[in-house]
Order: structure tokens, then sequence, then C-alpha cells
């Protein structure tokens, strides 16, 4: 982990709109649940963990100095130096159609997510991209019986094998090598997907 990234931990964490402790999600789910794009082929667990990270990334958005958080994150390997091209959906669904994903691991995925951003990372449009794939792949090796190696992973996102270890090395050191989900924890992050 960079000193980057560590230095602006108690900045992020007071303005992280967690999908747990959102009062907006956790009100009315129904309100980040939208019609997804036509070219979302199976969109129900997917689109919605797209629109659960897309609502917090809006939320992030409002902050007055949300430019500022990103500057202090240039030099992370999460952080693009240009917005990516494709959009957060057709990433993710990507990933899933050359990876078979149990929803179980989406959900994982996504307190995996939520762990980092509390303290460590500010999700941004800059970020957004990688932090979601290396979080489906790490919750993917955890969760699941077969799985693939990061080398295939890479082909289908585009990112070379080196940047994929490297991201797999600095998530994990971001969640501290924390990957168990407790029953409850599971439960309580699975009702924002139904």
């Amino acid at each position: 982990m960079t000193s980057q990234k560590s230095s602006p931990s108690s900045t992020i964490s007071s303005d992280y709109q967690s999908p747990i402790s959102s009062k907006d999600i956790h009100k009315n789910t129904k309100k980040i649940i939208q019609i997804p794009p036509k070219n979302i082929q199976n969109p129900y667990p997917g689109t919605i963990f797209a629109q659960i990270l897309l609502h917090i990334l809006s939320e992030n958005k409002k902050s007055k100095d949300y430019y500022n958080k990103i500057n202090l994150n240039l030099d992370g390997h999460f952080t693009f130096k240009m917005r990516p091209s494709i959009s957060l959906f057709d990433f993710l669904q990507r990933i899933l159609k050359y990876i078979r994903i149990e929803f179980s691991t989406l959900i994982i995925a996504m307190i995996y997510i939520d762990r980092i951003c509390k303290e460590k990372v500010f999700l941004n449009e800059y970020n957004i991209h990688r932090i979601m794939l290396i979080a489906i792949y790490i919750a993917y090796i955890y969760n699941e019986d077969r799985v693939f190696d990061n080398n295939y992973l890479a082909l289908v996102s585009g990112l070379s094998k080196e940047e994929m270890l490297t991201l797999e090395e600095d998530f994990l050191d971001l969640i501290e090598f924390n990957l168990f989900v407790s029953e409850d924890t599971f439960e309580k992050y699975k009702k924002y997907f139904y």
C-alpha cells in the first residue's frame, strides 16, 4: 500500500456512502434500481451490482472537494489518468459473460468494496472499474470451487498480467487480507440485490 492511499483515509471515511449505511438506499432500495441499458443481457444481479456502485459514485461526486480527493490518489494503481471509455455496465457485462460468477460472489465483492472504501479508498470515476474488477476476482477466488487464474481475467479485462498481480496485491493489502464474510453480514448485503 502506498502512502498516497493511506494518507487521506480520515477524510474519505467521513464522506463515503456505504450500501448498508446510506439512508437513501436503506429507505428505498428501488430508488437505485433503474431500467438497465438495452445491451445488458442478464441484468439481474449484475445490473444491481453496477447500480449500487454508481449510486455510491454519484453520492461521492456531491462532495465539494471531489476532484481534490481524486488527486490524492493519482499515483495509486487503481486510478486511471483518464476516465475509461467503457461504461461500468458494459465492463461488468464483459466480466460476467466470460467468467460464470455465482450470485453470492457478487455480494461478497460488494462487501469487500465497502470494506476498503469506508476508510482507505475514495470511490470515483477514475478508479471504479479497477476496484470492481479486482473485488470480483478476489471474491471469485475466495467463494468458488472452480476458478480461472488472473491471466485469464487479464485477457477478459484488457489489463496486463503484471497489472492484475499488482492490483490484486494492493487490494489484499487494503482489505488487510480480511476475506472472511459472516453469514449475518452476507444476508444484510444480499437484501440490496432483491
